[in-house]
């Protein structure tokens, strides 16, 4: 069992480092691209269709092997504070993703396209990028210190 617990430990930690990780890299690439907005279009479009392909298998990898974890190993159970907040987590960003995030990633694109408001668009996106973001730094908290375990 301490060979599979490792091995599902460091692919919940891996995919929940490349959810952070992902995040904060997109938040700092959509600020630097969109600076240029005459030229940023299809970099931005070329960022945000790979956004889409990577976060959803990162999400993924961390809700599946926090699930595994939770199944398999005795000192975690599903009451636990820290267990229902990365399940929480996980529904938060399917639910923020469809209905806030991409709304305003979008905005953000039409922006540039068509030259509108870039500024205000990306104040927008600063701020779903920051929510997200911050979401899931409470949940990687909420992990290391296993709140309520």
């Amino acid at each position: 069992m301490p060979l599979m617990r490792n091995w599902l430990l460091f692919f919940h930690i891996l995919g929940a480092a490349g959810w952070v990780g992902g995040g904060l890299h997109s938040w700092y690439s959509y600020n630097q691209i969109a600076k240029d907005a005459a030229r940023s279009g299809a970099a931005l479009e070329t960022l945000s269709k790979g956004a889409d392909r990577y976060f959803g298998p990162v999400a993924v990898l961390t809700l599946l092997t926090g699930i595994a974890l939770v199944w398999t190993q005795d000192p975690w159970n599903w009451g636990d504070t820290f267990v229902l907040i990365g399940i929480g987590v996980f529904v938060f960003s399917a639910l923020w993703q469809p209905l806030v995030a991409s709304k305003v990633e979008r905005r953000l694109l039409d922006a540039v396209e068509s030259g509108g408001d870039v500024p205000g668009a990306m104040g927008a996106a600063n701020r779903v990028t920051a929510v997200d973001v911050a979401v899931v730094l409470v949940a990687l908290w909420a992990m290391v210190v296993k709140l309520g375990a």
